[in-house]
């Protein structure tokens, strides 16, 4: 399972983007980032996102709303939003913000994340994948994931930015690529570095070992058996599906 455990992305995510978002409103107006002061100008949010009054003489003003504001700019076509907010958005999908909503920005990143047992397909170019399983299978020597104790040819999963498929060989001629990674790295088609998979895996990083030389459960082949094969008869894709939760994690594999 992952490289370190995992907990409820319910437990642990919203309360670290909360804690960002109250750093951020715990600086001074002049310290803050521009896009925070165009979105809520001088008013100072108090912490349960209720804005301070501000005083003028001897009467009161309320500030403006900021969750309010928020859906204002959120109804706008994506051509009129601020950079800074698609920016945010990314390839997220609004959700419909209940009207009580104190925080609909990060409403709509729980909606784009996974929870509980997660069901992710990801496909893969075939040689890249041989290429990457190559490298681990004749490589001198094998890092360790999470728990083994043995060193032996794998290709790791990993989730971070974008996820990927990687050899656990050592080899002190290797090169690292732009992103300081092995060049032996395989990202899933539409996942690459930039890409943020929350939606399909959930909010934890993680690196799930997969074994190249064991047979899998009901063959006599294995997995390096099954890609060299495949690349043989002029397959040029693999999927992997991954069904998993925070204590198990079944994957199951086909070729085209």
């Amino acid at each position: 399972m992952p490289d370190t455990p995992s907990s409820d992305p319910h437990a642990t995510y919203p309360a670290k983007h909360s804690d960002d978002v109250q750093r951020l409103l715990a600086l001074a107006p002049q310290d803050r980032p521009q896009w925070l002061q165009d979105l809520i100008g001088g008013d100072t949010p108090t912490a349960d996102n209720t804005p301070a009054t501000p005083v003028h003489g001897d009467s009161t003003e309320p500030a403006g709303n900021h969750p309010d504001d928020v859906r204002r700019l959120l109804a706008l076509p994506a051509d009129q939003r601020p950079y800074w907010l698609n920016e945010f958005l990314g390839d997220m999908t609004i959700p419909t913000i209940p009207a009580d909503s104190t925080n609909p920005l990060l409403d709509i990143v729980m909606a784009n994340t996974a929870h509980g047992e997660k069901n992710a397909t990801l496909v893969f170019p075939l040689d890249q994948v041989l290429a990457a399983a190559e490298h681990a299978a004749t490589a001198p020597a094998h890092k360790r994931g999470y728990g083994e104790t043995d060193a032996a040819p794998r290709l790791w999963w990993v989730k971070d930015g974008g996820t990927y498929l990687m050899s656990n060989g050592q080899d002190p001629a290797d090169t690292r690529d732009k992103h300081d990674r092995p060049t032996t790295v395989v990202y899933a088609d539409g996942w690459g570095p930039d890409t943020d998979p929350r939606s399909i895996l959930g909010g934890d990083d993680f690196r799930e070992s997969i074994d190249l030389t064991r047979p899998l459960d009901g063959s006599t082949r294995t997995l390096l058996d099954i890609l060299r094969a495949a690349a043989a008869d002029g397959a040029t894709r693999f999927t992997m599906n991954a069904v998993f939760d925070d204590h198990h994690m079944t994957l199951t594999y086909t070729t085209e």
